[in-house]
């Protein structure tokens, strides 16, 4: 009989390693439980999350779980999984459900563990302006993040890459560790690596009102920021109080140091220039509330007025 294999996730970066699962003939790929779908858009539209519309496409059994309570562990436990992958739930496994396969319950961490810890080493690892990232699969235990580890891989950060382009390229990353060591795990012969809890670093979980730009920090922090939060939560600021959303910007100036918040347009009006605690930023994409992303010379074409100095 084949090893019957279960996967937690309700992210589309999951992706890869569901396709590989699928395509692969020496399991028993059993299911999948992921979270609700959920109303969105103006009209608040239901529709499924990725991995659930997938496995709906994939005709592979879900389990749409608002929250991980005795009935799932029941359903689960009727399962009869001998092997668990995790990456990006969004729930808390209480240990019931981490001792439940035999063969262990893994997750996929898109980070370099010990290195943030927590639910967004994504948006951090560009906003804090790191240059390397990557995927640690790792043992689940019921501390956040902290259990050993059998495998990592390294990503490179480019000064283009965003939390979506990053993302795809950790989902390939994490494809990659599974397809090497899926047999270790299945032959429960997996050495591991455990962490140091003193090199330990934490991310937080980030809301809409991060995303306000602060001008009085650096133009290379604000680029940052600003790859760091595309497409959630975005980021923005006021100016005569119309909120305005910034897809992509870049640094033409890292060392001057002007009034922050000042904004310039030049004479052709194709760019948009502001101050900030240190350098300056150029706006290349932006985006009014309710309108759409818009390059800086299509935007200036009917919003020059907002920048011009009285």
């Amino acid at each position: 009989m084949k090893p019957r294999v279960l996967f937690f996730s309700a992210s589309e970066i999951s992706l890869p390693c569901l396709s590989f699962l699928k395509a692969c003939t020496d399991i028993d790929f059993v299911g999948i439980v992921t979270q609700p779908g959920r109303a969105k858009g103006r009209g608040q539209k239901f529709s499924l999350n990725p991995v659930a519309a997938w496995s709906k496409d994939q005709g592979i059994p879900f389990l749409e779980a608002e929250k991980m309570d005795n009935g799932i562990y029941n359903t689960l436990k009727d399962w009869q999984p001998d092997l668990i992958f995790v990456m990006a739930f969004g729930h808390i496994l209480k240990k019931h459900f981490l001792d439940l396969p035999p063969l262990g319950m893994w997750n996929f961490h898109t980070s370099l563990l010990p290195k943030l810890r927590g639910a967004s080493p994504i948006q951090s690892a560009i906003l804090q302006g790191e240059t390397v990232t990557g995927v640690t699969l790792m043992s689940m235990v019921e501390k956040m993040d902290a259990g050993p580890w059998i495998a990592q891989g390294k990503v490179a950060i480019s000064d283009t890459d965003t939390t979506e382009t990053l993302s795809l390229k950790l989902a390939e990353k994490s494809a990659d560790l599974l397809r090497d060591n899926l047999t270790k795990l299945l032959q429960h012969h997996c050495p591991s690596t455990q962490q140091d809890d003193v090199q330990a670093t934490y991310c937080k979980k980030f809301c809409k009102e991060d995303g306000l730009l602060e001008f009085s920090n650096s133009a290379q922090s604000l680029a940052c920021q600003i790859r760091a939060f595309h497409p959630w939560p975005g980021s923005y600021f006021f100016k005569n109080d119309e909120r305005l959303i910034v897809h992509k910007a870049h640094v033409v100036d890292c060392n001057s140091i002007d009034e922050p918040g000042q904004f310039y347009v030049n004479l052709q009006g194709t760019t948009l220039e502001v101050t900030t605690g240190k350098g300056r930023l150029s706006i290349d994409v932006i985006q009014k509330s309710g309108g759409k992303a818009l390059p800086i010379t299509d935007f200036l074409r009917g919003n020059k007025a907002l920048f011009e100095h009285p």
